[in-house]
């Protein structure tokens, strides 16, 4: 009914845009796509595309679906050339298209969410219009009070804390998976220098994770605190007289907000990219033992290796390979996975190895991972999703000829967040944080999105196990 060719063949392209991440991200995830990561759909393509092209077998069938779609759309649109044609047949088009963001305007954000029962086409409208609509929109200002930090003398003098990508415990052997996969870390259990404990990220997905993680944030909706960086731990290392480096095997993108302003050294993906094509993570040591550390040091290493596809490891360590698997993508997945952790307990007997040598005393190596990962559980897999499984992490820590509280504080707890580890390794360097807005009782999993459309997942400590509740949103209408 609409005369301009141009203007039809804009629509369709736009729908078919919108649809293929809709569809992608549903045959992956298996779930439809939220507006709080539509923009990661863009900003990460190259990660996107690497893992898409590595389950080609399991996502071909889509695109091909994809494909004869779009065929069909190009071959109604040239032999309908000559239907009759309604005047003005264009504007009630916009129309039509603008009713779904009008309605996120109307309802909230709240409201406005896709649903798996609903078809693909509902969902994509939906989530695009809220992303549109809502991405402008600004937290209320809940009045937290501002951070108190008290100084001391430092408990030790070098801290490496290595943030991991994609580690869950229950996929390991250390927290009692059927799977000797880690041997290194079963053997450190019987090591007085090691402690270990089951971790609660603070996000489900790393962008946002890393903000939390080295802010101190605690309470929903404090990104006054992300801002201002009172509580960060670089700023608070670096106050206590201690040399800052970071070495991530990812790109710098994923640093914004975490207090670059407070680091000496850094290296990212861009800077090592041919080592880190031929050694994989392993091209972090040479970065490291390449640095003059200082008297003392605060050394962050973010780690790559355990990001879908699972299988890149392997290429780096070619002695053990994963056995495909014919009967499904959950078990084919899960067996992948689990020889990722494999390798990953093998880069971390190489890094404490390392590290022994170029910091031989007093020094603590800190683990944990940004987030956690689906593997399959209710037909579900990656991140991002607001679920218990996505925030399951491994937390350990490892003495180098030192005594210090971490390791204490550790072995008492059977669950510790990032928020608990993030204040305990700011008392290694001499600073006591105290939060005036901590609930001793509930702890907080926040969502993709820190500044617009605020999504989080209260929990509390029940008998040594984290009780998750019912995920809450904040945004125009937070009370």
């Amino acid at each position: 009914m609409v005369k301009s060719r141009k203007f039809l063949f804009a629509i369709v392209a736009l729908v078919t845009i919108a649809q293929a991440v809709q569809l992608n991200h549903w045959a992956y995830f298996g779930a439809p796509i939220n507006s709080q990561d539509i923009t990661k759909a863009f900003v990460e393509f190259d990660e996107i595309f690497e893992t898409g092209t590595s389950l080609v077998s399991s996502l071909w069938p889509v695109w091909l679906a994809q494909a004869l779609s779009l065929a069909f759309f190009v071959t109604a649109v040239l032999y309908t050339k000559k239907c009759r044609h309604t005047p003005f047949m264009w504007g009630v088009v916009l129309l039509a298209l603008a009713v779904n963001p009008m309605l996120s305007y109307l309802k909230g954000h709240q409201l406005f969410h896709t649903k798996p029962i609903s078809s693909t086409l509902h969902n994509t409208l939906r989530a695009f219009s809220d992303w549109l609509v809502n991405k402008q929109v600004k937290l209320h200002d809940f009045h937290y009070k501002p951070y108190v930090i008290t100084y001391s003398q430092p408990k030790v003098k070098n801290v490496v804390f290595i943030m991991g990508e994609s580690v869950s415990s229950r996929y390991m052997q250390l927290y009692g998976y059927g799977e000797p996969n880690t041997p290194f870390l079963e053997k450190l259990k019987s090591d007085v220098n090691f402690a270990y404990a089951k971790g609660i990220s603070s996000s489900v997905d790393t962008l946002t994770a890393l903000q939390l993680f080295f802010n101190n944030a605690h309470n929903p909706g404090f990104t006054d605190l992300i801002n201002s960086k009172a509580a960060n731990l670089f700023r608070l290392a670096r106050h206590q007289g201690y040399k800052t480096f970071l070495i991530s095997a990812q790109g710098e993108g994923l640093f914004h907000e975490i207090g670059t302003q407070f680091i000496d050294i850094y290296s990212f993906k861009k800077d090592i990219l041919k080592s880190l094509k031929e050694k994989g993570d392993e091209a972090l040591f040479d970065v490291l033992t390449g640095q003059e550390f200082g008297d003392k040091n605060f050394i962050v290493i973010h780690l790559r290796h355990i990001h879908e596809p699972y299988g890149n490891w392997e290429k780096y360590f070619p002695h053990m390979q994963t056995k495909k698997s014919i009967n499904s993508r959950k078990q084919q997945t899960k067996n992948e996975y689990s020889h990722a952790i494999s390798y990953h307990d093998h880069w971390v007997k190489e890094c404490i190895t390392c590290i022994k040598k170029i910091l031989p005393s007093d020094t603590v190596v800190v683990f944990t991972s940004d987030h956690g990962q689906l593997v399959g559980e209710d037909g579900l897999f990656g991140h991002n999703l607001m679920r218990s499984e996505v925030v399951d992490v491994p937390v350990w820590a490892y003495a180098i000829n030192t005594d210090h509280s971490l390791n204490h504080y550790i072995k008492s707890q059977k669950i510790c967040s990032h928020y608990d580890l993030g204040k305990q390794i700011a008392k290694l360097f001499g600073a006591e944080i105290t939060n005036p807005n901590e609930d001793s009782t509930l702890q907080f999993v926040h969502g993709t999105e820190l500044h617009t459309n605020y999504e989080y997942m209260p929990w509390k400590k029940t008998n040594g196990r984290a009780e998750f509740l019912k995920t809450e949103k904040i945004g125009v209408t937070a009370k």
